[in-house]
């Protein structure tokens, strides 16, 4: 397996001679109640089909400060550690989410002290962290005090972004690539280069997909989602779409771009004419065609497994970490699988 040269802060040397090696990576949670299975599901399959021969310790935890249904209390309680006692263990890496923003300024969400302690944490104490969506918007702020942007429309859809050739993390993706993103809000690339941010992968129609700063620990930051499955964000339009037609808002949805088929584009026309034209009369119920109309297989799937794939086997190869990789290699440790469950 290619060994990586990375930035400064984050040296590898040659791989060592051993049949198996492990990381651990910690997973923290802050999708909001109706997500938080899949989302669970959705990190812990693609890490698990990108760790090739890499023994991957997965850890959930969970921030306390983020507020839950009791149900949800209930399913956390039982899987889930708190987010704190992610700074007391001995993780080589950490995955945090975004969330279902509730507030107009990130600084305002009800778990903003948490996540913002766990950033810190994680720069002095992990090989490397990804932050997603709305977590990698929370951390520039914290960090470098660059805002987020709102979006004339929403950015949702599947689309191709470059990766930048010369950059060290790009081997994953040569060439450009798709990459599925749902977002209102975005990050100006101009904005980032001027704080010392590497962009990894872009489009001039779309911005900025990825992009990464070593700060100790090499930070990569994702404004897409790679981990999502094929049916994704036709999960997101459908519970869009019911918002608009419960009049919970006034604003259209937008549909996602460059995903669904023509044939179903064409039907997604007549229902959203319908909606449109009489947005009381369409029964809550005709929404169930939005998901049957998904696409069957996720165009992505590979792009974002070669992604962790790499991630993961440039932590395993960090000279911070090849100590406590050995000690674990002596206990011949398994794989930890993640117990299968039916979402409801």
């Amino acid at each position: 397996m290619k060994v990586l040269e990375y930035s400064p802060g984050f040296r590898t040397q040659p791989q060592a001679r051993l049949t198996r090696r492990a990381v651990t990576v910690g997973l923290v949670n802050n999708m909001g109640d109706a997500a938080l299975k899949v989302t669970e599901r959705q990190f812990t399959d693609l890490v698990s089909m990108s760790a090739g021969d890499i023994d991957v310790q997965f850890r959930l935890f969970a921030l306390e400060r983020t507020p839950r249904s009791p149900r949800a209390l209930e399913y956390i309680s039982a899987r889930y550690d708190p987010a704190s006692a992610a700074m007391e263990g001995d993780l080589d890496a950490l995955i945090i989410t975004g969330a279902q923003p509730r507030t107009a300024r990130l600084s305002e969400e009800p778990y903003w002290e948490e996540l913002i302690e766990l950033i810190d944490w994680a720069k002095e104490h992990t090989a490397s962290t990804i932050l997603s969506c709305l977590a990698a918007h929370a951390a520039v702020l914290h960090l470098d005090g660059l805002e987020r942007r709102p979006l004339p429309e929403k950015c949702t859809g599947v689309f191709v972004f470059s990766a930048q050739p010369d950059h060290p993390f790009a081997g994953w993706q040569k060439r450009a690539g798709l990459i599925p993103h749902s977002r209102y809000n975005g990050l100006s690339r101009s904005d980032l280069e001027r704080a010392g941010y590497d962009i990894l992968t872009s489009s001039h129609t779309h911005g900025v997909d990825s992009f990464t700063k070593c700060f100790g620990s090499q930070f990569v930051f994702l404004q897409g989602h790679p981990e999502y499955d094929a049916n994704s964000l036709a999960r997101e339009y459908r519970r869009d779409l019911g918002r608009y037609l419960r009049r919970e808002t006034d604003r259209r949805p937008a549909r996602p771009k460059g995903y669904f088929n023509a044939e179903a584009e064409a039907d997604l026309d007549a229902l959203e004419f319908r909606a449109r034209e009489e947005p009381g009369f369409l029964p809550i119920e005709d929404l169930s065609i939005v998901g049957a109309l998904a696409p069957t297989e996720a165009p992505w799937r590979d792009a974002a497994i070669s992604f962790y794939r790499n991630w993961i086997n440039m932590i395993a190869t960090s000279t911070r970490h090849d100590a406590a990789n050995a000690a674990l290699l002596t206990r011949q440790p398994a794989w930890v699988s993640v117990e299968a469950y039916q979402e409801t």
